[in-house]
């Protein structure tokens, strides 16, 4: 399995995910044009995608959908909350596109790679992280949510690579100019992971299993990349788990995780 997250904040998620015979992205919001050119950036051809898989319906994760269905011919794999949620603008046509509705806990195949839908808990009709499976590889997708539910800690401790949100400095938030509604929305069980919870959910979650930790959906305003890190490094790479940090406006190293890390 191959991986590269594209981009990852509140201007615009997406995850290319690749094994031998399957090419899919986790969320659309970002165009096809900086898709191509950032999988272009590492040695990838964008000709065609299988499956757009969905998080939630919230614009940064939902902003390029229509489009990327229309040029990818991708089948779209959704909540049918979320998909009642997204604006009429990145509506997808329902004539031209296969839709698959999830549920939590199921599993799902799309020929060689199976994945499976969590519940997370976040202000939108219906939030999923993903589990995702194939051969040899596996991965964990856990961004916008409040709160991690422990019936999923088991699970975790055996997946390979983890991408988690570590959205919030909670002294950066508190003292920011934002108002003091959204700090509480983002400071409640339905709003972000803070650095301190993701490195709590790691403490919990890691195992001798986990390879590779990337940190994701890092706010520019109320965090920043090497706060994020600092806080997450004691439970990961004294553990020997490479720690990484996905940024917004470009893209991360293209994790193959067929190869060891370094």
């Amino acid at each position: 399995m191959k991986v590269i997250i594209l981009a990852s904040g509140s201007k615009g998620n997406a995850t290319y995910i690749e094994t031998s015979r399957t090419k899919i992205l986790i969320d659309a919001g970002l165009s096809y044009r900086q898709i191509k050119l950032r999988l272009a950036n590492r040695g990838i051809e964008f000709n065609r995608l299988d499956a757009i898989l969905i998080t939630h319906e919230h614009i940064d994760h939902t902003g390029h959908l229509a489009s990327l269905l229309e040029k990818t011919g991708a089948k779209l794999y959704i909540a049918k909350k979320s998909l009642q949620g997204i604006g009429q603008k990145n509506q997808p046509n329902p004539y031209f596109t296969e839709i698959t509705y999830l549920s939590p806990d199921v599993r799902y195949q799309i020929k060689d790679l199976m994945f499976v839908p969590i519940a997370l808990s976040h202000d939108a009709r219906s939030t999923f992280g993903y589990l995702l499976k194939n051969e040899t590889s596996s991965l964990a997708y856990i961004t916008d949510t409040g709160h991690l539910p422990e019936k999923y800690d088991a699970i975790l401790r055996q997946i390979q690579m983890l991408v988690i949100e570590s959205n919030h400095d909670v002294e950066m938030l508190l003292t920011s100019s934002r108002t003091w509604d959204l700090k509480q929305r983002i400071l409640s069980n339905e709003g972000h992971l803070s650095n301190q919870m993701c490195k709590e959910i790691l403490n919990r979650i890691v195992s001798d299993q986990t390879k590779i930790v990337v940190l994701a959906h890092i706010s520019e305003e109320c965090n920043t990349y090497d706060l994020a890190y600092r806080e997450s490094y004691d439970v990961t790479v004294p553990k020997g788990i490479a720690l990484y940090v996905a940024k917004q406006h470009e893209e991360t190293d293209l994790f193959d995780l067929e190869v060891p890390a370094a």
